[in-house]
């Protein structure tokens, strides 16, 4: 199965189950939704949210996953249950925090490929971490006005 079966799969099985709130510190699968560079049609995409300081956030290893580039080129997006939708906007988070983000995404993830994808290893000093930011993306999903 491709990646795009794969995701198509898991976005079904996630919106099938209710979804349990994203605990501090730690990180959950949710379904969110962007809107596609050029056509502007919704794509649904499983993603794991991260939990800190109350806020919530989304990490990616690199910034040519398609998602990324959607919320870089329209930051709205939705986080989709299976009984509901939060309209969320995904802003930039800048370095220094953005290190802090990552680092309790490794430390918190359970999935070997999913830490595999990144540039640094899960024990990564903050200070590596940082180094390698223009290479990854990190978004704090804040309410719509």
């Amino acid at each position: 199965m491709d990646v795009q079966g794969m995701n198509a799969e898991m976005v079904a099985k996630l919106l099938q189950a209710p979804a349990e709130p994203v605990a501090e510190g730690e990180y959950a699968l949710r379904v969110v939704e962007t809107r596609g560079r050029a056509s502007r049609q919704a794509r649904l995409v499983p993603l794991a949210v991260v939990r800190r300081g109350g806020r919530q956030f989304l990490v990616s290893p690199t910034r040519e996953r398609d998602w990324v580039r959607n919320l870089l080129a329209d930051p709205a997006c939705a986080v989709l249950g299976r009984d509901s939708r939060e309209d969320r906007l995904a802003v930039a988070v800048p370095d220094s925090p953005a290190a802090e983000v990552v680092s309790q995404y490794l430390a918190s993830m359970s999935v070997p490929w999913a830490i595999r994808a990144f540039p640094v290893a899960p024990d990564a000093p903050r200070e590596e971490i940082r180094a390698h930011l223009g290479e990854m993306a990190v978004f704090e999903l804040v309410a719509r006005p």
